[in-house]
């Protein structure tokens, strides 16, 4: 059966969260953030999800977040998240903790939606008229973090009409009992929980109907 909003018919996306190196790496940051992530195996898992995408010529899209100056100047702190990552100061463009974590494959044509302020994905950016463009009906969330981002992701995205996915073994919070909280109580009343395994099969189904019917045309 296919996982809910990924119906042969229905376009999807991927989108890859904050997998950055200062975020998520730990030779750049040693954070719980971090350890969870590692221990998760969740850049391995993405790498295989956005294969898969890929595969089904369906647009992947890391979302990331960083300082335009390295002087943080025009980067407002309105809220204790925003202050530790300026205090911290790691990410800043064009730096290597910036950048999209050493070990996540970035293919060619894969779309990069940068912003500079705020906290989740849509906000001050193209992402809904790119998602548009690709007359895309449902968003495959994976990444971090499950306490913030995503649960933002999930919450702009459904008000824009989109339906949501998570891929739960490839997204990761800052501690597991946090990460347990939001996919059993929270996040399934925006998103449908499951797994890049189930995700995956889903597009291979997609694909198999599509040429179904491309051949049932052809015969008419």
């Amino acid at each position: 059966m296919a996982v809910r909003g990924l119906e042969p018919g229905k376009r999807a996306a991927l989108l890859v969260s904050e997998v950055q190196n200062g975020i998520t790496n730990l030779a750049y940051d040693d954070t719980p953030l971090s350890r969870q992530v590692a221990g998760r195996g969740i850049v391995a898992g993405i790498n295989t999800l956005a294969a898969a995408f890929r595969e089904a010529g369906a647009p992947v899209i890391f979302c990331t977040i960083a300082a335009l100056r390295a002087d943080w100047d025009g980067f407002r702190v309105n809220c204790a998240l925003a202050a530790r990552i300026r205090r911290k100061g790691l990410l800043v463009t064009g730096t290597r903790a910036a950048a999209i974590h050493d070990d996540l494959a970035v293919a060619e044509f894969d779309i990069v939606s940068h912003r500079s302020h705020g906290m989740a994905p849509f906000t001050g950016t193209e992402l809904d008229a790119t998602l548009r463009g690709y007359d895309i009906d449902t968003l495959v969330l994976s990444g971090v973090s499950t306490n913030i981002a995503l649960p933002g992701a999930c919450t702009e995205a459904v008000a824009l009409g989109y339906s949501v996915v998570l891929a739960e073994d490839c997204a990761a919070g800052a501690t597991a009992a946090t990460h347990h909280m939001q996919i059993t109580q929270h996040l399934p009343l925006l998103a449908t929980i499951t797994d890049a395994k189930s995700v995956i099969a889903s597009l291979k189904a997609q694909a198999s109907a599509g040429a179904g019917a491309g051949a049932g045309r052809e015969e008419t």
